[in-house]
C-alpha cells in the first residue's frame, strides 16, 4: 500500500518547515535554493522530479546559476556542487549520504510476526552488552536508546541479538542495530516492524520515518518490506571555504 494523501502532505509540510520553504515545491519539478539553518553545509533533498538544496547565503547564487545541472545530478551531486562553486573559492570538504528516507503510516505499515519484544529494565545489561558487540560507528549512526516500553529487542540464547528505538512522536525516527554475528536471518526487520507497531499503538496517527544510506540496500529492503515508502533521498555537504 502507499502512504494516504494526508500523510503525504504532513511529511511535505515537515520538510518545508526544516527547510523554510513551500510544501508545493515537493510536488514540483526543478531547483528551489533556499537558505540553511546550518552555515557550513549545503542539504539536497529530492524527491522524484524536484530538488530543494539549502544552502548559505552567499553561495546560493551561484547554485541557481547550475540549476540544471543540479537537477540532473544522483546525489550525492558532489561534482555538479563543486563545479557551481568553482568562481567561490569554496570547495566540499566531507560527503554524509545520500540517505533512504523512508516514512509509513497506519494504513501502509505490514508487520511481521516476531518473537521480538518491549524491553524492561532488567533488560539494560542485556543492551549494554549488545553495544559492546557492535562497531561504534554503527552504534552512533544508529543511536539506539535504552528506554523501558520504548525500545523493541530480540533475543537469541539468552542475549540481544537486535534492538530498536523511537525517538519522539508525531514524526519519530527508527534507529536499528544488529549483532554482527546475527546479521542476515531477518533480526532486524524483527524489532523494527516491533517498534514501529508500538509508534501507532501509542498514535494512531503518527507516521514514524526510517532513514538509512542509500548504500545499504539490505537496509533499504528491511524498510520497503514493512511498507516503509521512498519519500525522498537526502545528502549532506560539508563545505570549506578558502579564506
Amino acid at each position: 500500500m502507499t502512504l494516504a494523501p494526508d500523510t503525504e502532505d504532513r511529511i511535505a509540510r515537515h520538510w518545508a518547515e526544516r527547510l523554510d520553504c513551500s510544501p508545493a515545491v515537493f510536488s514540483e519539478s526543478g531547483v528551489t535554493v533556499v537558505d540553511t539553518a546550518t552555515e557550513g553545509t549545503i542539504r539536497l533533498v529530492r524527491r522524484s522530479d524536484a530538488l530543494v538544496v539549502a544552502a548559505p547565503a552567499d553561495l546560493q547564487a551561484a547554485l541557481v546559476e547550475a540549476a540544471d545541472t543540479l537537477s540532473d545530478a544522483d546525489l550525492p551531486a558532489t561534482e555538479a556542487v563543486t563545479r557551481a562553486l568553482a568562481d567561490s573559492d569554496t570547495g566540499v570538504d566531507a560527503v554524509h549520504g545520500p540517505y533512504f528516507l523512508g516514512y509509513v503510516d497506519e494504513a501502509s505499515f505490514s508487520p511481521v510476526d516476531t518473537d521480538a519484544r518491549l524491553l524492561v529494565g532488567a533488560d539494560r545489561d542485556a543492551f549494554e552488552r549488545l553495544r559492546e558487540r557492535v562497531p561504534g560507528e554503527e552504534w552512533a549512526r544508529a543511536s539506539p536508546v535504552f528506554r523501558p516500553g520504548q525500545t523493541a529487542g530480540l533475543f537469541v540464547d539468552g542475549e540481544l541479538a537486535a534492538v530498536a528505538t523511537l525517538t519522539h512522536l508525531p514524526f519519530p525516527d527508527v534507529g536499528v542495530v544488529v549483532d554482527p554475528e546475527h546479521r542476515g536471518r531477518g533480526y532486524g526487520r524483527a524489532v523494527v516492524s516491533t517498534i514501529t507497531k508500538t509508534a501507532f499503538d501509542v498514535d494512531r496517527n503518527a507516521v514514524v520515518r526510517y532513514r538509512t544510506r542509500e548504500s545499504a540496500p539490505a537496509s533499504v529492503a528491511l524498510a520497503r518490506s514493512l511498507g516503509y515508502e521512498r519519500w525522498a533521498i537526502s545528502a549532506v555537504l560539508v563545505t570549506d571555504q578558502t579564506p
